[in-house]
């Protein structure tokens, strides 16, 4: 099998895995504060290991309109809020900063950068479609819409301007944009590269095209990036091969980084352990392993030098569901039990864990049938949940509070 038929293979995998998981939909009711009945109680734990009574939330979303359908980081104590428009939330004085309204898409990632927020959006094509892989459906056209700090919109940038024939970007997770706003990395199946967006330069950081396996470490499709170490390396989870390749092996999980003019590509596998979702932070990475293979362990590197280090959680289902926090200083896990939910946080720096909820499921089974969304800002120590949001067929439920 050929190169090129091997990896349109692994991409439409990719596609297709994606495509498996449910839409983010509809939410709901303003948050609830934690409880003293078991339910959704917060368990601080100290640095020595021992709890603490309750730490009151007293944060509420009901200046919110509509169903919110996700948080995403922004900047300090602020938040954006998906629900009817986007929100910019202040959790620290409980007050909406700005708003303004989205137009439809199919799913959104938001960068904070330095003069505002970049929202990076993906749309089924419906017609206009350049080929290339997706043409075996309708395609998907990508865009980066930037807004300033008070969410006006200020421009708008349309991904499909780089690509040849027949070639596409492969899902959101394949585009970053870098901190100060200026520039762009995004993956095809040609490889991966750099635009600025003031220059309009576009650069090779890594070439796939060719059939030596070596000059690349292996690399046969970057599935997910994003910038690091001051915008000058590239971290990125990838699909890779064996060098020298070997007849009939499928590609595995790896992880590494790459500086932004190609230089020191570093591609990693690590015993026992199949990193698969990245976090990337200015100064270290959160690795997640494959939920199918639990091993109970978060792997953390170090941006520069690729120093990493293993935390061993409390229980060993919860290792492949983590979210890390807006700046990288705790990460977050959930786990499920028969009627609810655990969330955990702990510090990225030492592995201890920081705090324990149990939010309940309610005895409705679409709380239970995808894991919850937590996102923790590190400044104002504030975790927010939101359970059910990826089923269409039920309001969300929404916890706030402080660990």
């Amino acid at each position: 099998m050929n190169r090129k038929r091997l990896l349109m293979i692994l991409a439409l995998f990719v596609i297709l895995t994606a495509g498996c998981t449910p839409v983010k939909a509809v939410s709901g009711p303003a948050a609830t504060n934690a409880s003293s009945n078991g339910e959704n109680e917060v368990i601080p734990v100290s640095a020595s290991g021992s709890t603490a009574p309750p730490v009151a939330a007293n944060i509420k979303l009901d200046k919110i309109k509509g169903d919110i359908k996700n948080v995403y980081y922004a900047d300090g104590s602020q938040v954006l809020i998906l629900a009817d428009k986007l929100y910019l939330y202040d959790l620290s004085s409980g007050t909406v900063a700005a708003e303004t309204s989205l137009q439809a898409s199919d799913g959104i990632l938001f960068h904070t950068v330095k003069n505002g927020f970049v929202a990076v959006g993906s749309k089924i094509n419906t017609g206009n479609g350049s080929g290339g892989l997706m043409a075996i459906d309708t395609g998907m056209e990508y865009s980066a819409v930037f807004y300033d700090r008070k969410l006006n919109k200020q421009s708008e940038f349309r991904f499909g301007e780089l690509l040849k024939d027949n070639e596409d970007i492969l899902s959101l997770e394949a585009i970053a944009i870098s901190a100060d706003g200026t520039q762009a990395a995004y993956a095809t199946l040609n490889g991966l590269y750099l635009y600025d967006f003031l220059t309009k330069q576009k650069t090779t950081v890594v070439d796939l095209n060719g059939e030596d396996l070596k000059a690349r470490s292996g690399v046969a499709v970057f599935e997910q990036i994003g910038f690091a170490g001051d915008d000058k390396t590239l971290a990125f989870k990838a699909q890779s091969f064996d060098i020298p390749a070997v007849p009939d092996k499928p590609s595995f999980d790896t992880c590494g980084t790459v500086n932004t003019d190609g230089s020191g590509l570093s591609n990693r596998t690590f015993d026992n352990y199949t990193c698969k979702e990245l976090t990337a932070y200015n100064k270290q990475l959160i690795l997640a392993e494959d939920f199918t293979i639990p091993s109970g362990r978060v792997l953390v590197m170090d941006i520069p030098g690729g120093k990493t280090k293993m935390h061993k959680l409390t229980e060993k289902r919860e290792s492949g569901f983590v979210s890390g926090s807006d700046s990288g200083r705790y990460f977050a896990t959930t786990v499920s039990d028969k009627t609810g939910w655990k969330i955990r946080v702990y510090e990225t720096g030492s592995g201890k864990l920081q705090a324990e909820q149990r939010i309940s499921g309610d005895g409705e089974e679409l709380y239970m049938a995808n894991h919850p969304i937590v996102k923790i800002i590190d400044k104002t120590k504030t975790y927010i949940v939101l359970v059910g949001a990826k089923q269409a067929e039920i309001k969300t439920k929404v916890e706030v509070g402080r660990f």
